[in-house]
């Protein structure tokens, strides 16, 4: 048996055909994630308590987005596929409120009487109880203390939060101003209203103090240890004994930290996550200034809005994500050559989204080496991730086969130097930056609901990328970087080596699951001039032939990413399915192999009219519990494991 070359061209062509429909107007695409409600929520009390609330019609498209997620039985859940959670639910009930919504509609009294059956806001994890907090339905004496002091502390203490991941310290910037300040909206009808109704054994009688660290088992997934129980309890003593001076020191050093960020990301943050918060915390520390406008304002380039699904905010934007995928995807097909102007246009989009220079003063404001890399998203915020690098870097040398255009021996050697800064002790790859701290800091996580979020570290696919990227950057060895390169590549190879699980999968961070690991995991090694022979690729070909399904196609739940191991979907999926045929395909599996012809099948099989496939299940994961859909995966992906078949068969 062998592959059907003419089908798979055809269904190629399909493919690029809605592929290309979906270009923005610089070349490049960007599709919409879809996250968590709670974030738009969190938006909402943001523009609320800055005394800036939506306008009418952005108010009724919020409540359309809130109706579209909503549960039966009246929740909303932490992601797509998820059950209901009382930190989301809490927050939309709020905000939807915020937005107008009667206490008596049919949907805020579903919402409602989940909340209060599961102990209501008292129970809720931390981090919405302090969106509550600002709002004037929970008390500040309710949480765990957050002093803005603990930033005063000399940065080589092993627990600093500069050591902390990027997110997650800036979360806790802008959360330790607003602790400090004490701040809240302005109590006002509305505001009493909503205390009755979320506190119906009355708002005044409520010992907040004694919730502090009580959390509804259903949203928890990390349990506070000890030892963060004991730091809780030194903070709270350490408060007790600080000056008024002092706090004022504090929190004027955080909101340099905030203004510093705002500035460098023109506006828009980090993430939405931490912008929102920002953007309050300016609002309390001066409600006549301009901070908080002009971080609101910024906030709108996280929006998406259409009639459809109403308005919402998205936790990341993918330009340089999408488009490098998309390239590659293209140059892979068998069609490649008619796309020359296509992928000339998107590899400009590309260049200009990268990284042209490094932050001012880096040490003061904890921030990294930037200059060279590329951002998630289209460079604005000033964020650059190694992986991100690494595939628009492989893009970009992909593209030039196609559009004759050669990439500037700068914007290479630049590339090279920003992924060799990611580079971590264990001979991996991490993420926007290098790792700054010790595992331990977990048993520090103070989060509740999520975990592998308090340092940034080696990651398979991160690493699996940066080996492809250095590899490609390199070959011609016109590069100073070029011996640093290959020592990283091969220190990579060891660690990847030492991540592998004794059944042959690795585990991923950012993807569903095993599949996502193993396309990078394999791609990299093969680049790096591992035969196919050797144990650790057939240990990962042998993991992945056991678990294709009858069917011919990959499915893994999302609850592989909770469990922390391979579970089975009821589904295949076309974005696994592709992964599996794409990491086969690295490993140097024929395509004449029995396991790659039922999977090209599955594919073509499969394929919508319109040259997509479906959407399945999330298959993006951020933290390990928020799963996340990536609207362009089960396009991008088909096609580029499709034209690789397409190629291998017409050889």
């Amino acid at each position: 048996m062998r592959i059907e070359e003419r089908s798979v061209r055809r269904a190629c062509e399909r493919a690029e055909e809605h592929l290309l429909a979906r270009r923005r107007d610089d070349g490049g695409w960007n599709e919409e994630m879809v996250w968590c409600p709670a974030l738009t929520a969190c938006a909402v009390l943001a523009h609320h308590a800055c005394g800036r609330p939506l306008d009418a019609r952005d108010r009724d498209a919020v409540l359309r987005y809130f109706d579209r997620w909503q549960l039966p039985d009246g929740s909303w859940g932490l992601h797509p596929a998820s059950p209901g959670y009382l930190y989301a639910t809490t927050l939309c009930y709020v905000a939807a409120r915020l937005a107008g919504r009667p206490p008596d509609h049919p949907a805020a009294a579903r919402a409602r009487a989940w909340v209060l059956r599961r102990g209501g806001p008292l129970w809720a994890p931390t981090w919405a109880k302090a969106w509550l907090a600002v709002a004037n339905l929970y008390d500040w004496d309710g949480l765990p203390a957050l002093p803005p002091e603990l930033f005063l502390l000399p940065s080589w203490l092993p627990f600093h939060p500069s050591r902390f991941y990027c997110h997650t310290r800036m979360i806790y910037l802008a959360l330790s101003v607003l602790y400090a300040l004490r701040f809240r909206m302005p109590e006002d009808p509305l505001v009493r209203d909503l205390r009755a109704e979320l506190y119906p054994q009355g708002w005044e009688g409520v010992r907040f103090a004694d919730h502090r660290t009580t959390v509804t088992p259903g949203d928890v997934y990390v349990e506070p240890t000890g030892l963060l129980h004991a730091a809780y309890g030194a903070l709270r003593a350490g408060e007790r004994a600080t000056t008024a001076a002092l706090r004022r020191r504090a929190v004027a050093r955080l909101l340099e930290e905030i203004r510093y960020e705002q500035r460098q990301s023109g506006q828009a943050a980090l993430s939405p996550v931490s912008g929102l918060l920002n953007a309050v915390a300016l609002h309390a520390a001066d409600p006549d200034g301009p901070g908080a406008a002009e971080a609101l304002e910024g906030m709108r380039a996280w929006r998406w809005d259409d009639e459809t699904e109403g308005l919402r905010w998205a936790g990341s934007l993918s330009h340089t994500w999408d488009t490098a995928f998309a390239i590659q995807a293209l140059c892979a097909s068998p069609q490649a050559a008619r796309h020359a102007d296509v992928l000339r246009r998107a590899s400009r989009a590309l260049l200009s989204y990268r990284v042209t220079e490094d932050p001012p003063d880096p040490e003061r404001h904890w921030r990294s080496v930037g200059r060279g890399g590329w951002c998630f998203t289209d460079g604005r915020h000033g964020w650059p991730v190694s992986d991100c690098a690494a595939e628009a870097l492989d893009a970009l040398l992909a593209a030039r086969r196609w559009t004759g255009e050669p990439l500037p021996r700068t914007v290479r050697a630049e590339a090279v130097r920003f992924v060799l800064s990611r580079r971590d002790a264990s001979g991996g790859f991490s993420s926007y930056e290098e790792r700054r701290g010790s595992p331990a800091l977990g048993r520090l996580n103070p989060s509740e609901m999520f975990d592998d979020c308090m340092i940034d570290r080696a990651y398979v696919e991160c690493t699996g990328s940066c080996v492809r990227a250095l590899i490609a950057a390199t070959r011609d060895g016109d590069l100073e970087e070029t011996a640093d390169a290959h020592t990283a590549v091969r220190r990579a190879v060891r660690y990847l080596r030492a991540e592998q699980q004794p059944d042959g999968m690795w585990r991923p961070a950012w993807g569903v699951y095993g599949t996502y690991a193993a396309f990078h995991a394999l791609s990299a090694l093969r680049a790096a001039g591992v035969p196919a022979g050797d144990p650790a690729v057939a240990a990962g070909v042998r993991w992945l032939t056991e678990r294709q399904r009858d069917d011919g196609g990959w499915g893994e739940d999302w609850r592989s990413c909770l469990e922390r191991r391979s579970v089975p979907a009821a589904e295949a999926s076309a974005t696994q399915t592709a992964w599996a045929l794409l990491a086969l395909d690295a490993a140097g599996v024929p395509p004449e192999h029995r396991a790659v012809l039922r999977g090209v099948g599955w594919l073509l099989e499969h394929q919508q009219p319109d040259g997509a496939w479906p959407l399945g299940q999330p298959s993006g994961v951020f933290m390990n519990t928020s799963l996340l859909h990536y609207k362009l995966y089960p396009v991008v992906f088909p096609l580029w494991a499709l034209g690789r078949a397409a190629r291998a068969a017409g050889r």
